[in-house]
């Protein structure tokens, strides 16, 4: 059973991250770039700005209570040709730290400067370098080297594959990263991954066959995750997990055998569960055997609605009388 309604409160009051927050990112985001182009030793290689993975794919969720959410974005910027790669992200930590609002906030990463916003969210500012040559290339600082990447061609191709799934993609990554996040069941995979393995598994020709194959979220869920349990179980040693976009850049080193491996057998569970709970057709267990995929968050929305009214859908609390004190 779909129970399409729980579906839709449990999306919406546990699984999203409310538009305030995302609209303060955003002013954030901002921010760091104003701070970053005001720069005068910094500020004249910076081009411009471009969003990067669950935020401009709008599959960011609601953080774990006490944790942070993040969200990334490239600092375009202009090539040095005296600079290793390295050195822009250097450059970077050390523009962020003539800052009075950002030099107790930064830290540096392998691919980016972070800059960290107490138990509410952390944004990683990564650099994007436009070289002489007309390549666009992010830093591994660690390694010193480029790293291909294109963020916009990602972007593009998830849009194309959310389109293809009648928008249901991104609400299925979403629900899978909840899983990941709140119930710790595969930690260690991370967002980029589950959107590619997720998005490569979506087909315009599972629709040739069955028109409503992504039709709702329940169904979407449960077509998705069986054909991903179906390609992992084919894989029992880590695969190369190509960058979508067609860079030539491949995700697979963001995880190990140990992490696949848990990653594999999790999603075997949970397409066996999923698959179990849509087919349920008694209400009660039907809930039940949900609440064994997503928790006691998932809701019997109709019940509570029901219990929210007296007879004849009168709201309960414009049935009370006039009356105070002991009645008699």
């Amino acid at each position: 059973m779909k129970l399409l309604s729980s579906f839709t409160g449990f999306m919406q009051d546990t699984v999203n991250i409310n538009k305030t927050r995302l609209s303060q990112l955003s002013g954030r985001v901002d921010a760091i770039y104003d701070a970053l182009r005001a720069d005068e030793i910094f500020g004249p290689y910076v081009l411009g700005k471009i969003p990067q993975g669950s935020w401009p794919q709008r599959t960011i969720i609601k953080p774990l209570e006490d944790h942070e959410f993040d969200a990334d974005f490239l600092l375009v910027l202009k090539e040095n040709p005296e600079w290793s790669p390295k050195r822009y992200t250097r450059e970077l930590f050390k523009a962020l730290g003539r800052t009075n609002a950002y030099k107790d906030m930064r830290s540096e990463k392998c691919r980016c400067v972070r800059v960290t916003y107490a138990n509410d969210c952390h944004i990683d500012v990564v650099p994007f370098v436009e070289l002489a040559d007309g390549r666009r290339m992010i830093v591994n600082a660690e390694q010193d080297t480029w790293e291909n990447s294109d963020p916009e061609g990602f972007t593009k191709w998830m849009k194309e594959k959310d389109d293809a799934s009648d928008g249901q993609l991104r609400k299925v990554i979403r629900l899978v990263k909840y899983l990941r996040d709140h119930k710790g069941t595969f930690d260690g995979t991370r967002s980029i991954l589950l959107t590619t393995l997720l998005g490569e598994r979506v087909s315009t020709s599972k629709k040739l066959f069955d028109t409503a194959y992504y039709g709702d979220l329940p169904t979407a869920l449960k077509n998705i995750v069986n054909d991903l349990d179906v390609w992992l179980q084919s894989n029992p040693t880590k695969p190369q997990v190509a960058d979508p976009s067609g860079c030539g850049a491949s995700f697979d080193h963001r995880w190990t055998q140990v992490t696949y491996s848990n990653f594999r057998n999790k999603i075997h569970t949970y397409a066996a569960v999923i698959t179990d709970a849509y087919n349920e057709a008694d209400q009660e267990k039907c809930l039940k055997k949900w609440q064994k995929v997503f928790g006691e968050d998932f809701k019997d929305t109709n019940k509570a609605n029901s219990a929210s009214t007296g007879r004849y859908g009168v709201p309960i609390a414009a049935t009370s009388t006039n009356r105070s004190g002991r009645a008699g």
